[in-house]
């Protein structure tokens, strides 16, 4: 990566370990926001599954650590192409995710406005999206 975003939080610690990384994100809802200023609430469980909220739908999911990023993969979400992002966390607990562009350039994709232990949102866990994926 050519350097980090500008827009990253000064205080950001970079996790690239993979155990730091499931440490922070086991049993976590995030309730984000993307650059572009789309809500999105995300649950992690333990055992690698996901629920993925956006725009009034939730999509089942998987999550995993590989070369040091997490990474994400919907099945009826982008065909199921797997997204990864460098995790950066705050001293007060919140996170922000930083995607790296095809070029090699880094730039924020999205960061936490709360972050709780548990599925606070109630997200469906493991069941196919009534919704069209985009």
């Amino acid at each position: 990566p050519n350097g980090l975003p500008g827009d990253l939080a000064t205080d950001a610690v970079e996790l690239t370990d993979t155990n730091a990384i499931r440490a922070k994100l086991d049993e976590l809802t995030i309730y984000g926001r993307y650059y572009d200023g789309e809500n999105w609430i995300e649950y992690h469980l333990t055992d690698g599954r996901t629920a993925y909220w956006e725009k009034g739908c939730t999509y089942p999911g998987k999550w995993w650590v590989q070369d040091g990023q997490v990474c994400y993969a919907y099945p009826n979400y982008r065909n199921g192409a797997a997204n990864c992002f460098i995790l950066f966390v705050r001293p007060d607990g919140s996170v922000q995710f930083v995607a790296v562009a095809d070029d090699g350039s880094t730039y924020l994709a999205s960061f936490s406005l709360k972050v709780e232990h548990g599925n606070t949102a109630n997200l469906a866990i493991g069941e196919k999206s009534p919704c069209v994926g985009v």
